[in-house]
């Protein structure tokens, strides 16, 4: 971790310890360091090479929506200067990243994921049946991985066996924090995947999300391999990871919860609402930008170069948007929660990420009503940019007739 840094514009009272990347508590409850944040409407935290950290859900909206003044181009707090490609179009600012989304958004749809809601269906109830007379599973590795993964790999025509191989590269990748080897090599390797596979669809052309975006212009001009590897490797470190970890800490809190859970079982009209709320609850993406020119902004002055946290997780638990935010209510009034990010940025993916989450609670909980976590395996968590479980492990009744 980046030693204490605290710039001479930055006031000391504004100078807070916040550490969102490696705090020891993360790894028990990534949530914890949120809960402890504190109060101030904007505070300066001399951690991990130093940031801003604004705490009020509309103070986070406006900054998302004004890349203007908050750039995209670096994204990670804190910063990783030798990694010198940028991922498209997470790290493009406008007007660069409009026609690069554009290439992306015809994919992700409302129309063209309910056309996929049969399949994502069939993919949740294959993974599913299995598990249901076993009596208890590893969450993470048994379902949130590859329910997602699987999609995945259908969308760039690929059949289901090589889902184990992209869950093995995103174990490593994102979760093999003592090794930045491996985890190097395993970019390496996604990569001369997917570079492979590109090269094979340019020759021969299909009906799958490769073909497609080989076949796009930007600028009228078509896109280049390159480009479609980097929006393919984006698609992968972003698409997979954000489901699995929704679906973890969601039925983490399910298995501790009975009566929401009952409340699911015995009202599914109640799981689109639930979703909405559990993404509030448990929003895990903590965005990084970098201030692009000198500006006062929620009443403190940040100089060209500074970095400033937008966490989606502060923006769920603001008292001032969400009455007793931590208190969660499936009935609770639509609310306009940050999980998915605000502005150009805006996930591209979220009608797909929804459709995913409302499917997985309605088939488990078709399936396995009662469930509970067990001691036989510690719960570990990570925090950081995208805060996700590393396990999670679930018993329940070894019956598919449970009452």
């Amino acid at each position: 971790m980046q030693g204490p840094r605290i710039p001479e514009h930055v006031p000391n009272h504004v100078v807070r310890d916040f550490d969102h990347v490696g705090a020891p508590e993360i790894k028990r409850d990534a949530f914890a360091v949120y809960r402890k944040a504190p109060s101030d409407r904007v505070f300066f935290s001399p951690l991990n090479g130093g940031y801003w950290v604004l705490t009020r859900a509309a103070d986070i909206r406006a900054a998302l929506q004004q890349p203007e003044l908050f750039s995209s181009s670096a994204t990670g707090i804190p910063a990783q200067p030798d990694r010198k490609e940028k991922l498209f179009p997470l790290e493009l600012d406008p007007p660069e990243h409009r026609p690069h989304r554009q290439a992306l958004a015809p994919y992700f749809t409302p129309k063209v994921v309910a056309a996929k809601a049969a399949a994502i269906q069939q993919v949740c109830v294959d993974l599913l049946e299995p598990l249901a007379a076993r009596g208890q599973c590893e969450f993470i590795a048994d379902f949130a991985q590859p329910f997602p993964t699987t999609i995945f790999t259908a969308m760039l025509g690929l059949p289901n066996s090589e889902s184990k191989q992209f869950v093995d590269w995103n174990n490593v990748l994102l979760y093999d924090f003592a090794s930045p080897e491996r985890r190097a090599a395993a970019g390496e390797d996604i990569n001369h995947y997917l570079h492979g596979l590109i090269e094979q669809r340019a020759a021969h052309p299909q009906g799958d999300l490769l073909s497609g975006l080989l076949s796009t212009t930007i600028h009228g001009q078509p896109v280049s391999a390159e480009v479609v590897q980097n929006f393919t490797f984006l698609l992968f470190v972003a698409g997979l990871d954000t489901v699995t970890a929704a679906l973890s800490f969601s039925f983490r809190f399910l298995a501790d919860h009975p009566q929401h859970r009952r409340l699911l079982v015995e009202n599914p009209n109640l799981i689109a609402a639930a979703v909405e709320e559990l993404l509030r609850v448990f929003s895990f993406v903590n965005m990084g930008r970098t201030v692009v020119n000198d500006v006062t902004f929620a009443g403190v002055e940040l100089k060209a170069g500074d970095r400033v946290l937008t966490s989606t997780t502060l923006a769920g638990s603001d008292p001032d948007e969400f009455p007793d935010p931590l208190r969660i209510e499936f009935n609770r009034p639509a609310s306009r929660h940050l999980a998915f990010g605000a502005g150009p940025h805006r996930c591209a993916g979220s009608h797909l990420a929804r459709e995913e989450l409302r499917i997985a609670l309605r088939e488990w909980h078709l399936r396995i009503p009662d469930y509970e976590v067990t001691d036989a395996h510690p719960i570990e968590m990570h925090g950081g940019g995208a805060m996700g479980m590393k396990r999670l492990t679930l018993r329940w009744p070894a019956s598919a007739d449970q009452e």
